[in-house]
């Protein structure tokens, strides 16, 4: 008869983070908008060819679908890091070569210049990123779920190698797991990923030595912050004249001013306020200022930028790049500003970094 003590129990979790899913799915949107770009280029330089003969057309949306679907195979067939970089690459292709081609399903005449076609790209592209970061935040926290994020960077590991930067990211995640999952069970992954084969860094993890061995490439410095409210500020004015004197020119000519400068006359005003007050404040050295800010470059990515597409269709990549970088630079900046004791290995190991789409995914201003 048994008499020892009761085995720990498992607490139950129906959903968990993949380690690095997060990075994955920003990876897939970022390869999908450099193959809409490519796209658009190349059938503008070669005087848009059709595939299929006199009476058919197989648009590039069907080879998009194709991809999509074979990544999809693969990604629920194979394990390993090989076959999982291979289902973003050809799902962000694959996605990219659909989407692209969105003015064809939105009009009645398959129009593919439809103006409105790219203002639609990025709200699908928006709402893909802020999906992603809601998924992340609901995702389970408990022991059990820190523990399965560590197996399965250990399955990675038992296939082709770890990262110095996978190994931190899975000794976090063990350290987490301690609070919940069964001693025994965590000693045993902690083991099979001391065992795993020792793999470079990454060229990703080499550009964060890059940036952390020159300081003055710090986004989440004072001095990056300044010059990052001082470029939003500016731009949001910008944004402000602008629409004014589009509207105001709209007027004059007796025509009735459309949705397009309004909604770019209240973005860019919202924005422009929020810039303001927290310029009066940022001297104080908190976090709340630099909240207003990040409020104010979100306010610029969901709502201006949209109507901004409407207008100038790809020409406002130009002014997306302006606000993914200044929310990049308050994003780091609050988090210092949090976290002070931080180290820059303990931000560059972190689950779900804000280096490549930091923009949409902070949604809480």
């Amino acid at each position: 008869m048994h008499t020892g003590p009761a085995p720990a129990r498992r607490t139950p979790s129906s959903i968990a983070r993949r380690a690095g899913g997060g990075e994955s799915v920003e990876a897939l949107v970022i390869i999908a908008i450099v193959t809409i770009l490519v796209t658009r280029a190349y059938l503008q330089a070669t005087g848009y060819p059709q595939i299929g003969g006199g009476t058919l057309h197989i648009a590039h949306a069907l080879w998009g679908g194709a991809g999509m679907v074979i990544a999809l195979v693969v990604s629920l067939s194979l394990l390993g890091t090989g076959p999982r970089t291979f289902s973003v690459v050809l799902g962000g292709i694959g996605f990219g070569l659909f989407l692209d081609e969105v003015g064809k399903f939105v009009t009645k005449t398959n129009d593919y210049f439809y103006s409105p076609a790219v203002s639609i790209m990025y709200v699908v592209v928006v709402v893909i990123l802020v999906l992603n970061r809601l998924l992340l935040d609901v995702a389970g926290q408990s022991g059990s779920a820190a523990l399965a994020g560590a197996a399965g960077i250990a399955a990675d590991g038992m296939l082709s190698g770890l990262t110095p930067t996978q190994r931190t990211r899975a000794q976090k995640l063990l350290t987490a797991s301690r609070d919940g999952a069964p001693a025994a069970d965590v000693a045993g992954i902690e083991a099979i990923i001391a065992s795993c084969p020792v793999r470079p860094p990454s060229r990703r993890d080499r550009i964060a030595l890059w940036l952390k061995a020159h300081p003055w490439v710090d986004l989440g410095g004072s001095r990056a912050t300044v010059i990052a409210t001082v470029v939003l500020t500016l731009f949001s004015f910008a944004g402000v004249v602008s629409a004014l004197v589009t509207i105001s020119d709209d007027l004059d000519a007796g025509s009735q001013t459309g949705i397009t400068p309004v909604g770019q006359l209240l973005g860019s005003a919202v924005a422009a306020i929020l810039c303001l007050v927290a310029l009066l404040r940022l001297r104080d050295g908190t976090v709340a200022p630099v909240r207003l800010l990040r409020a104010a470059a979100l306010v610029t990515m969901l709502l201006t930028e949209v109507f901004d597409f409407v207008e100038e269709e790809f020409g406002a990549l130009i002014n997306v790049g302006i606000g993914l970088l200044a929310l990049a630079v308050f994003t780091y900046r609050i988090r210092r500003l949090q976290n002070p004791v931080v180290t820059e290995d303990s931000a560059a190991s972190e689950d779900r970094p804000d280096t490549l789409a930091p923009p949409v995914g902070e949604v809480r201003a």
